[in-house]
């Protein structure tokens, strides 16, 4: 039961350490990763594809903040990075 409760208080913390502010330039089939799709972004960095974003998005998040803030064309969509991580079994 500790395990539980202690790897979920650090998949928050991890979460809530993330610090963002970045756009989508593309996203590519990873041939290193098993073809899983991957994002790319304008500040270089590169991760697997969790949330469908789309080239061009803007992308805001806030160290210590679970809400990360994608800006698509005229609309502002918010993230809830917990309730995500909760949809996909990785929180309890």
């Amino acid at each position: 039961m500790y395990l539980i409760l202690n790897s979920n208080s650090d998949r928050k913390q991890k979460l809530l350490s993330i610090e963002r502010h970045t756009r989508v330039i593309d996203i590519y089939n990873n041939k290193h990763e098993h073809n899983f799709l991957y994002v790319k972004f304008s500040n270089g960095s590169q991760k697997i594809l969790e949330y469908p974003y789309r080239v061009g998005d803007s992308i805001s998040k806030k160290k210590g903040d679970s809400i990360e803030y994608i800006f698509r064309k005229d609309s502002i969509i918010e993230n809830n990075l917990f309730e995500e991580s909760r949809k996909n079994g990785l929180l309890e």
